[in-house]
């Protein structure tokens, strides 16, 4: 960690500020002053709150440099909790995880074990974000419908992914059905950068036809110094983890999709690019909107889950929903990409493994056929 230069500490001490002052505001009503940053070198610890005079807040390097930057913001949350009970409630509590901090984790959606030793509560996020056993099962059928949705044949293509999609209606149905307490979880997909009518798209597909709640937050990509917009998906984790498989499937096939265009026009440059994905977004999103469920499906009926909504709340107060706008550069582009997205179908990819333990899903193909 000797060859992280001063220049790249000082831009993480300026976004960890900037994510304390949006905190702040958002979950604890601009009620407490900022702190002294600090940058520790500790391998082990992830974070501390040393109140008192020092008012110094710290953050580990190491977790800064290893793991993506929402790890670092699930820290500085968890500190800023202990800030909150300290200086705004007056509370110095024997234990530092006492009941009014579990109190104040608990109403704003703080995790209250982002402490102690890094590997450790690593390991915990992740079990955190893992599907039982019997999801697992759940899971596995989705993926063999997907798989047989790589058939050339596009009504059983057709067939393949709205079975798929029945059978996650259901199993989300079912939960709702129960009065256990389900584990929720967000997590961050795509790329930090520009948010385009494109991937609103998405976001939108993902919300109304696979069980979650998104939103587009700021993201901070730590080691190119690079601030953006991110997507942030809201769910249990199955759900989050097949809207993640989505949402990488219809980017990476909107581009091979986009390429094919090119080829079959003779056409140089990627000027209507932007028109042709929106096109094809919109027609795949017009054509689940607009898919005739049979006989049996007509009776399930998904009307959102309140729980998850509570979840989201609480991690997005204030929050208000913006949309973007585009305009069309060719009309025969657009035209083209609604044709080609209403034939859409969700076939199986791959998962790979990403930076700071999370997984992308990605398509393999070198070509679509869309005939």
């Amino acid at each position: 960690m000797n060859d992280i230069n001063d220049k790249l500490k000082t831009a993480w001490i300026r976004q960890l500020n900037e994510d304390w002052k949006t905190a702040n505001f958002y979950h604890f009503n601009d009620s407490m002053r900022p702190p002294n940053y600090e940058l520790s070198y500790s391998g082990v610890a992830l974070g501390r709150w040393k109140g008192g005079c020092h008012r110094r807040l710290s953050i580990s390097i190491f977790l800064i440099n290893t793991y993506a930057w929402e790890y670092v913001q699930e820290v500085l949350y968890h500190e800023m909790a202990h800030q909150y009970v300290e200086e705004v409630l007056g509370i110095c509590e024997e234990l530092p995880h006492g009941e009014a901090f579990k109190r104040i984790c608990r109403e704003k959606g703080i995790d209250p074990t982002a402490t102690g030793d890094i590997q450790i509560w690593v390991e915990k996020r992740k079990n955190r974000f893992a599907v039982s056993s019997e999801n697992h099962q759940i899971l596995d059928k989705v993926h063999k419908l997907l798989a047989l949705a790589q058939s050339p044949n596009e009504h059983e293509a057709q067939t393949a992914m709205a079975k798929a999609h029945e059978l996650l209606l259901r199993h989300n149905l079912s939960l709702l059905d129960t009065q256990t307490k389900w584990s929720y979880i967000y997590k961050q997909v795509g790329e930090i950068g520009r948010r385009d009518p494109a991937k609103s798209t998405i976001s939108s597909i993902l919300c109304k036809y696979f069980f979650v709640e998104a939103i587009w937050t700021f993201g901070y990509d730590q080691h190119k110094n690079r601030r953006g917009r991110v997507l942030e998906i809201y769910g249990t984790p199955e759900n989050v983890g097949m809207a993640e498989y989505v949402y990488y499937y219809l980017q990476n096939v909107s581009e091979l999709l986009w390429t094919q265009y090119k080829e079959e026009n003779t056409i140089t440059g990627n000027r209507h690019r932007r028109t042709f994905i929106y096109g094809l977004l919109e027609g795949f999103y017009h054509k689940l909107e607009g898919r005739v469920p049979d006989t049996v499906s007509q009776k399930l009926v998904w009307k959102g889950d309140p729980r998850l909504k509570e979840f989201y709340r609480q991690r997005n107060p204030r929050r208000i929903r913006t949309f973007s706008r585009y305009s069309r550069t060719c009309q025969d582009a657009y035209n083209s990409g609604v044709f080609q997205g209403k034939k859409l179908v969700i076939r199986k990819g791959v998962c790979e493994s990403g930076r700071g333990g999370s997984e992308v899903f990605k398509l393999t193909v070198s070509r679509v056929n869309q005939r």
